[in-house]
């Protein structure tokens, strides 16, 4: 079995739900969309040589500075590794504002299915009052081989 990225964090200026003195976040409110709900896999416009790739939603909340978040975990991508090592094939846990994800999704592949767990990478989210994906899925999943390969040393191309 391949190894996963747990989450990527990103910090993002998108709103300021966090007094970084005491750490203190806007805690997200559980909200209903009436198109996306927990347990949908979801086929998305995807990188090139990942076509079978596909999320699941695994949370839908909101924030009053950012609006509604749809939190997904995203399967069967390649993060290519230079050092020969493992190629983790998914993120478990991704952050997105609701229209990053319309922008994002294609085809409902399942109305629901299990939800993977999430909790490490959601608390890790709430604990550092990260930030939300405004970009597409794709452009996402690319941040996140551009932070993976520079955590293991590979030079940018």
């Amino acid at each position: 079995m391949k190894p996963s990225i747990g989450i990527l964090v990103l910090l993002l200026s998108v709103a300021p739900v966090c007094h970084a003195k005491d750490k203190t976040c806007t805690a997200p409110e559980p909200v209903t969309d009436s198109k996306f709900r927990p347990g949908q896999i979801w086929r998305y416009k995807t990188r090139p040589g990942e076509e079978k790739s596909f999320f699941t939603i695994l949370r839908i909340e909101s924030l009053p500075k950012i609006g509604t978040i749809i939190h997904i975990r995203v399967d069967k991508i390649r993060l290519h590794n230079c050092t020969g090592g493992p190629e983790p094939e998914n993120f478990q846990h991704m952050p997105f504002r609701l229209d990053a994800i319309e922008r994002s999704a294609t085809k409902i592949e399942k109305e629901s299915s299990d939800i993977p767990d999430y909790k490490d990478g959601y608390d890790e989210w709430r604990n550092a009052c990260g930030g939300v994906y405004t970009i597409t899925v794709a452009e996402a999943v690319a941040v996140g081989e551009a932070t993976f390969k520079k955590g293991i040393g590979c030079e940018p191309k």
